[in-house]
């Protein structure tokens, strides 16, 4: 039993770094949005700019550099999101593997349980037996 209590510890261990591991493929993931929201606003702040005679001639170098980081943010995202999807599939695993050795735990712990009640029965019944045997001879 004692070996399997520290299995089950190792398996907690392993299941909360690969929850770590994906919360931090998340915050990644959030970042990203953000900055692919954050280049949209400004694109639309420049578009308003660019009305303006004096500025309007840099609108298009901005705006193909924009489109170019934005296009480099998708695939970072999309390399992200195969990432999450990958450390996702980890916990899933670790947590199985958690519950695999809960379980076996509990059904050894019942096992020992439904022992120990055998045995308590049958000590209760050689009590009653030898009882009632001295109640005969008497």
């Amino acid at each position: 039993m004692k070996g399997l209590h520290g299995m089950i510890r190792l398996s907690k261990w392993r299941l909360d770094e690969a929850r770590k591991d994906l919360a931090e493929t998340e915050r990644v993931i959030e970042r990203i949005d953000l900055t692919l929201a954050d280049l949209a606003d400004d694109l639309l702040k420049q578009q308003d700019v660019a009305l303006d005679p004096a500025f309007g001639h840099s609108y298009g170098t901005y705006a193909a550099a924009s489109i170019t980081r934005r296009t480099d943010l998708f695939a970072e995202r999309e390399k992200a999101e195969q990432i999450r999807l990958e450390k996702q599939e980890k916990v899933s695993d670790a947590f199985m593997e958690l519950k695999k050795f809960e379980i076996l735990a509990e059904r050894r712990a019942q096992r020992e349980k439904e022992a120990a009640n055998k045995r308590d029965q049958a000590e209760m019944d050689s009590i009653a037996i030898d009882r009632f045997a001295r109640d005969q001879d008497t």
